[in-house]
């Protein structure tokens, strides 16, 4: 929800009153929305559906200004004359200045804007930092919804937060070179996370190290514009992140950090004063998301701490189909049907193993079932291989591949369970499972996996 005169940035004659009003951009899920971004690409262009929704009573139209469009402007604005029509060279540039314009307004109020990045774990801190807030705060509290992340889900979460927010998380993914320095100029993010490094699009970046040079632009960013509040949190014990080096605004926790975790079966204590008593999270990865979150919200705001603590040992992972925990018919069933990248797979998988063994359930009893992991281009067979390894070395007695490349992970674990099609491994399911006491699924989103926990 923004004020519709932050319109007449577009209109030099002012004609947008003050107003609360609210934008969509996409013709199929709009549902009465003041304003509509007309957006496009290369093989579309949202004006050819604008008909649909002036009969829903949009009032401003913004759309790209081809001479086509224009003719059709003219046609169609004598039938709906209450309606203003603004044509610009991008629409979506148009969107992403109204985003940089609503940011601009919301920080001359005093607010706060946190933005958030990673290769894994981005979400689920994300959903983590906004809890710990909203324990605080409670409404004036705003997030990116889902995993809006990208050029256009970051303007819509910008000017999505109602009129009384003051605290706004914004989340940014990135899959190119220069995208999160092009998202924080946007937001403009005063703290920040980074929740780790890993091989999360390696196909289309080339190599890790500029996975890290892309991630670590949302710190440079945040260093760069301090105005003397800022602070950043990251994981010295990500090979990676360890790296960034000593600065004013960062935290650093690990093994060797300024915090230094101590994990054990009922606890994680951070720090003499800071103890996480947390049973609901089971993996060690989402407990360093979790202290991530915990940091960045004591350094910001220290005289909640008693409030913030507390909302960690509560928290609990919603049910996202990202390292969510099921028990169906007498199983453990570990599910992250959402994402899988080489990192993500192998501490997904060196955390499932540890919960086995404190829960007494042997290897012989466990069912892994392992898909896809896209988007590592000529990493691809590589990666999968070396993660069939990572099975073969922790003595795994039962797995099924799927998907694609489910003959690359065969490769390095030799299973009698290789399914190209996911309709195989749901045929051959009811037998597959049916003497295991836990099952770690793992994929990428487009095998959609936790179909599986319906016919277990």
């Amino acid at each position: 929800m923004f004020n519709l005169n932050l319109l007449n940035i577009f209109d030099e004659d002012k004609l947008f009153e003050s107003r609360v009003v609210s934008l969509s951009t996409d013709s199929r899920t709009y549902n009465g929305e003041e304003v509509f971004f007309c957006l496009t690409g290369d093989s579309f262009d949202g004006f050819n559906f604008i008909d649909e929704v002036l009969e829903k009573k949009c009032e401003v139209v913004i759309f790209k200004n081809t001479d086509q469009n224009l003719i059709k402007m003219e046609d169609i604005s004598t039938k709906y004359g209450e309606v203003t029509f603004i044509g610009v060279d991008s629409p979506l540039g148009a969107l992403q200045e109204l985003a940089k314009a609503r940011i601009h307004e919301f920080k001359k109020h005093g607010g706060y804007v946190f933005g958030i990045t990673g290769s894994n774990g981005k979400t689920t801190t994300k959903e983590m930092l906004t809890q710990l807030l909203r324990s605080t705060f409670g409404d004036e509290v705003h997030s990116t919804k889902g995993n809006f992340n990208n050029h256009i889900g970051v303007p819509l979460t910008i000017l999505s937060a109602g009129s009384n927010c003051k605290y706004m998380i914004v989340e940014m993914g990135s899959n190119h070179l220069g995208e999160i320095r092009a998202l924080s100029e946007i937001a403009e993010p005063e703290y920040g996370i980074i929740s780790s490094v890993g091989a999360a699009h390696i196909g289309l970046f080339g190599n890790i190290d500029n996975i890290f040079k892309e991630k670590k632009s949302l710190f440079d960013y945040v260093k760069e514009n301090n105005q003397g509040r800022s602070k950043f949190v990251v994981n010295g014990d990500d090979s990676y992140l360890g790296k960034i080096p000593k600065d004013d605004i960062l935290i650093k926790f690990g093994n060797e950090e300024e915090y230094s975790p101590a994990f054990s079966s009922d606890e994680v204590r951070v720090s003499e004063s800071i103890v996480i008593k947390n049973v609901n999270i089971h993996e060690k990865y989402n407990l360093n998301n979790l202290i991530s979150a915990l940091l960045l919200s004591l350094s910001v705001f220290p005289e909640n701490t008693d409030k913030f603590i507390q909302a960690a040992n509560e928290y609990k992972i919603p049910s996202l189909n990202r390292s969510e925990w099921i028990e169906k018919n007498e199983k453990k069933i570990f599910l992250d049907a959402y994402n899988a990248n080489p990192t993500s797979m192998e501490s997904s998988l060196n955390s499932f193993i540890d919960n086995m063994a404190k829960s007494n359930i042997s290897l012989e009893e466990t069912l892994f079932v392992l898909g896809d992991m896209n988007e590592l281009g000529k990493y691809t067979e590589g990666e999968h291989k070396r993660i069939g390894e990572i099975l073969n070395s922790k003595k795994a007695k039962h797995v099924a591949f799927v998907g694609n490349f489910s003959s690359y992970y065969s490769l390095g674990f030799e299973s009698d369970h290789v399914y190209s099609k996911k309709v195989e491994l749901e045929a051959a399911w009811p037998e597959l499972s049916k003497n295991c006491k836990a099952i770690f699924i793992k994929a990428s989103r487009s095998l959609q996996l936790e179909s599986l926990i319906d016919i277990t």
